[in-house]
């Protein structure tokens, strides 16, 4: 066989019929001229087929079934002279032209099959990369090894995304229309650190509950947590996993109904004035309840972490996501960051992680392992050729502090600002923050947006006044100006074949639906706030 190489002239695939696909099979024969790297297999995937997938991440081996018919092609990429990372493309038979990459979460090494399908039934022809090794999202052992680090932490998706386009050209014998990227939580990172380093990458690009000042909310995932241990009575401040679920029920109690209604989900946690003394124990209480330090200790939670000089580390965590705090505080250790900081920054398995300190972050701003941080403002290049981003984060997130987003945004808004361009953001970003909403997706908001890291669930109405994906697509390609909100949905039990619990605008920040009379499940219920929004 031939190697199989891009003919001289590519069509813009605008249309399907003017686009012959090669057969898969032959695909094994294609030669990079961007990267150097193997296609190891060509493999057709028929109409209605089933696949799981074998990854070291449990959740990216759910089964996918009823796939459209697509080709799947697996390759690997150096990413230097001793190292590599694997991924496959997978190329649907109707191609609309648009091709997209897929992020990751946590530590996971693998490819992410749920959003690669999630993205192919969408007529993408879609790439996910396993960064370079091969684990689960809490297993970051691979970090003391800096080559690993700077795979995961930008230069694996970058490359692989070059071979990908290569590959699906190749197929299709089309030039790519537009170029997407769509990822959450270290999905989400990954895709802020492509548009500061490789703006030339994506056209477009959507960040969910992202982590892009790694080295420090990695810190403040240890620091957060502190006070839980010793997770026993010998250690008063401890709060246990049977107590969130009071302490959520005292949450919703005092803040659910500052937006005029009680529907179980906090609107805008910046307006929750939440006194945690009404579930001090009293003489005649002792159980279900918590003591003066517990006390302290869930204030201190939600306080943003400062240097003695005042200087933010971290935000803080908002009310309304109590419910999963045992995600972060009941577990044997604190989870992600004594990995991040033991592996990445100090390179000690035995780090004793109780001693975090301001002093240990500004070890790992100076390190930066692997070029993990994603908090360059500086997106000129990226905004100047047209880019559009569109960021999204839960109010209810348990692992990453909403105020996350806020923060960054803030600082990319500061930057252009000092340039003379602060008013050009919202030309070219859009943040939106979704009551109710936990770490990507689940909780009792409308958090159903379509969106990256959901499981392949998506809305009943597949446009773009329903999802954040199709918002960003028609936003970059000229079919719509920028969205000032997208309608979520929740389901009934979070439960796609029991139907529509209720829709529920989703707005443009600092913004949040407001209730304006009416049936409460009714989307004509709520509307997005126009003043004040930057």
């Amino acid at each position: 066989m031939h190697p199989l190489r891009l003919p001289s002239v590519l069509l813009l695939c605008t249309s399907i019929s003017l686009c012959t696909a090669s057969p898969c099979q032959d695909l094994t024969n294609i030669r990079f001229t961007s990267v150097v790297g193997r296609l190891t297999l060509g493999a057709t995937i028929l109409a209605g087929t089933n696949f799981t997938g074998h990854t070291a991440e449990p959740s990216f081996n759910s089964p996918q079934i009823n796939l459209p018919a697509s080709c799947r092609a697996v390759f690997t990429v150096a990413t230097t002279s001793d190292s590599t990372a694997n991924a496959e493309v997978w190329l649907p038979e109707n191609w609309t032209g648009r091709y997209m990459s897929v992020g990751n979460g946590g530590f996971a090494g693998g490819v992410n099959y749920p959003d690669i399908v999630w993205s192919l039934r969408k007529g993408f022809a879609v790439m996910s990369t396993d960064t370079g090794h091969q684990s689960s999202q809490g297993d970051g052992t691979w970090l003391s090894n800096p080559t690993a680090a700077t795979d995961w932490g930008h230069r694996a998706l970058h490359l692989t995304t070059l071979a990908a386009k290569e590959i699906a050209e190749a197929f299709s014998r089309c030039e790519i229309s537009k170029s997407y990227y769509a990822g959450c939580s270290t999905g989400g990172r990954q895709g802020l650190n492509a548009v500061q380093r490789y703006p030339t990458d994506f056209d477009g690009v959507l960040v969910g509950s992202a982590i892009p000042w790694q080295t420090h909310t990695a810190a403040w995932q240890t620091y957060v947590a502190l006070q839980q241990y010793p997770s026993n009575k010998s250690n008063p401040s401890y709060i246990p996993a049977s107590m969130w679920a009071t302490i959520a029920a005292a949450v919703l109690s005092q803040c659910d109904s500052a937006d005029g209604v009680e529907d179980g989900i906090i609107m805008n946690p910046a307006r929750c004035t939440f006194q945690p003394e009404v579930v001090l124990c009293s003489n005649n209480s002792t159980m279900n309840c918590l003591h003066s330090a517990q006390v302290e200790n869930l204030k201190r939670m939600y306080r943003p972490w400062l240097t003695s000089s005042g200087v933010l580390i971290n935000p803080g965590i908002s009310h309304s996501g109590e419910a999963s705090f045992s995600i972060l505080m009941n577990q044997r250790t604190p989870q992600f960051g004594p990995i991040f900081y033991g592996y990445a920054v100090v390179n000690n398995s035995n780090w004793d992680w109780s001693s975090i300190s301001p002093a240990t972050v500004a070890l790992a701003d100076e390190i930066n392992p692997g070029g993990a941080n994603a908090y360059n403002a500086d997106m000129r290049p990226f905004a100047d050729r047209g880019g559009k981003v569109v960021q999204y984060h839960g109010y209810s997130d348990p692992l990453i502090p909403t105020y996350n987003a806020a923060a960054w945004y803030d600082r990319l808004v500061g930057f252009f600002s000092d340039i003379g361009r602060g008013g050009e953001v919202p030309a070219f970003y859009r943040l939106f923050t979704i009551p109710g909403m936990g770490h990507c997706a689940g909780g009792p908001g409308a958090w159903v947006v379509d969106g990256a890291g959901q499981g392949g669930i998506v809305p009943k109405t597949d446009d773009a006044r329903h999802s954040m994906i199709w918002s960003l697509v028609e936003w970059v390609e000229g079919k719509a100006a920028a969205p000032e909100s997208v309608m979520g949905t929740k389901f009934v039990g979070d439960t796609v074949g029991d139907g529509v619990a209720f829709e529920r605008p989703v707005c443009r920040w600092p913004g949040v639906a407001e209730y304006c009379g009416g049936n409460v499940t009714s989307a004509g219920s709520w509307s997005c706030p126009t003043v004040g929004v930057y």
